[in-house]
């Protein structure tokens, strides 16, 4: 009986060791535990300036070079609106220069000015969304013209969402699914050490809506009101 019960023991330990030989000993890992791809693909930012550049003809120079560094490439961090709760618009001051003139949006380093046909709904964090596109299916665009103060000359990268619920949003002079990255030193349209870079926010229905803002020592969030008027 006990040899038997040995043999037993034995064969099952060689059948363990046969099937640990097949799998090469490697454990099994589930799929539902491996990479989860990123919500948002289109905010994913180049490794170097000339690639971000391609889609940025009004605002970088031609001889945009250089590597990308990785303290601009920081996760996004929106705020969750949940239902019910209202939409927490930041409020904007006006900032005028011989360069350009608005109300601007936040008080960083790195600022939106809106083209408002409101300056007291600006100040408020309200946006019009302005006309639509020719080309199914439709756009509506917050213009704005992005700034930073001569103070900074870093580069900065913008990217958004929509808060509360999905919807789409582009960056950029037309519709483009990519981050806008200004590199350091001047921009096409600035001067006086102010750099800009115009263009719009471009979305499918009113809300609320956030940019990240990421320059070299710092990373905020912007949040703005966009309406129909």
């Amino acid at each position: 009986m006990r040899r038997n019960r040995l043999a037993a023991l034995g064969m099952a330990a060689a059948i363990t060791l046969l099937i640990g030989a097949c799998s090469g000993g490697r454990p099994q890992v589930s799929p539902s535990k491996g990479h989860v791809p990123s919500p948002h693909p289109g905010w994913v930012i180049p490794s170097t300036y000339q690639q971000a550049c391609a889609n940025e003809g009004s605002t970088c120079l031609s001889n945009a070079a250089g590597i990308i560094p990785a303290a601009l490439k920081r996760p996004l961090h929106f705020p969750v609106l949940r239902p019910g709760e209202r939409c927490p618009a930041s409020h904007g001051l006006p900032v005028n220069n011989s360069i350009f003139g608005g109300v601007a949006l936040g008080n960083g380093p790195v600022r939106p000015s809106l083209a408002e046909l409101s300056v007291s709904d600006a100040r408020r964090g309200i946006a019009d969304l302005l006309g639509r596109t020719s080309a199914p299916p439709p756009w509506l665009v917050v213009k704005t013209l992005w700034f930073s103060v001569p103070a900074y000359q870093g580069p900065f990268v913008i990217r958004a969402e929509r808060l509360g619920r999905p919807g789409p949003i582009a960056l950029g002079e037309s519709p483009t699914l990519a981050p806008l990255v200004v590199p350091p030193g001047p921009t096409m349209n600035g001067g006086l050490g102010w750099r800009t870079a115009p263009g719009g926010t471009w979305v499918k229905s009113p809300g609320c809506y956030a940019w990240q803002v990421d320059g070299l020592t710092f990373s905020y969030i912007i949040v703005v009101q966009a309406m129909l008027h």
